[in-house]
């Protein structure tokens, strides 16, 4: 039981390799499907010191650069997930790779997800995990954790959460499943365990639908986004119905609230979109 439970992250070259590796990919997708006068080189602006100083477009990038990248949610209403497969032979997987994009298909993102094999075996959705998001520049951003716990527990004690945390390992919140009859129902609370938001699906999830909703509701009701599983279509790479989801959310939401949302819907992924 102790080898399930304790799950230390993987470090070191075969780490910084895989990592490397990925974002070669990354940054060949991305040339690959940007414009050809985007290409030509453009002089570094200064930092603004006057509103009229910069551009929008600088103004967004020194934001984003005080905001350890995270600031790329701000004006972003959707977050589309897709799962990169990565095929190493007979033997175990325990890492998988996923791509973050926006509503415009810019690539915002990339997410790997690291547990241990055994935990990945014997638990397969309740496993422990630690998911790790990097920007385009290769800089962590935020990381996600998830401890072991039950699948399907009706006593209220053992259930599923998922801790966000900034790059510099600052607590941002908290999203906790909360015990219910009939409905899967979750609470997404800030660093002080204050509750601000809540997500409520139906009363029979099943994994082999290939279209499924969450709501993101407020605490008074008021309904402000969701959590979705879509069937994309036919791909070459993989037909998976289970490896495109996301989430929609006011494009004025606070930037903590929709990486707590995000945070969730990995959690919800893994609890009832995954299938493999």
């Amino acid at each position: 039981m102790s080898t399930v439970k304790d799950q230390p992250i993987p470090f070191g070259l075969e780490r910084e390799k895989h990592i490397e590796m990925l974002f070669r990919a990354f940054h060949r997708t991305c040339r690959s499907s940007t414009d050809p006068q985007d290409l030509v080189a453009t002089p570094v602006q200064r930092k603004c010191l006057l509103p009229g100083d910069c551009s929008p477009t600088s103004q967004a990038a020194i934001m984003e650069k005080e905001n350890g990248g995270l600031a790329l949610l701000q004006t972003v209403s959707q977050l589309q997930i897709t799962s990169i497969p990565e095929l190493q032979g007979p033997q175990c997987i325990s890492r998988k790779t996923y791509s973050i994009a926006s509503e415009t298909k810019q690539q915002l993102f990339v997410v790997v997800e690291e547990s241990s094999c055994v935990c990945m075996q014997c638990c397969g959705p309740a496993r422990s995990c630690s998911l790790q998001g990097f920007n385009q520049d290769r800089q962590q951003v935020f990381q996600f954790e998830r401890p072991l716990r039950a699948d399907m527990c009706c006593l209220g004690c053992c259930l599923m959460e998922m801790r966000a945390y900034t790059a510099q390992r600052e607590l941002i919140g908290t999203v906790h499943q909360r015990w219910s009859m009939f409905t899967p129902y979750f609470e997404v609370c800030d660093s002080t365990g204050s509750t601000h938001l809540r997500i409520q699906g139906s009363c029979c999830p099943i994994r082999c639908l290939s279209n499924q909703e969450f709501q993101v509701v407020s605490m008074i009701g008021e309904h402000v986004g969701r959590v979705w599983k879509k069937w994309p279509g036919y791909n070459e790479r993989c037909n998976m119905d289970h490896e495109y989801f996301g989430l929609d959310v006011p494009q004025n939401m606070l930037v903590n609230m929709k990486v707590l949302l995000l945070a969730a819907t990995f959690l919800l992924n893994n609890m009832f979109f995954e299938m493999s």
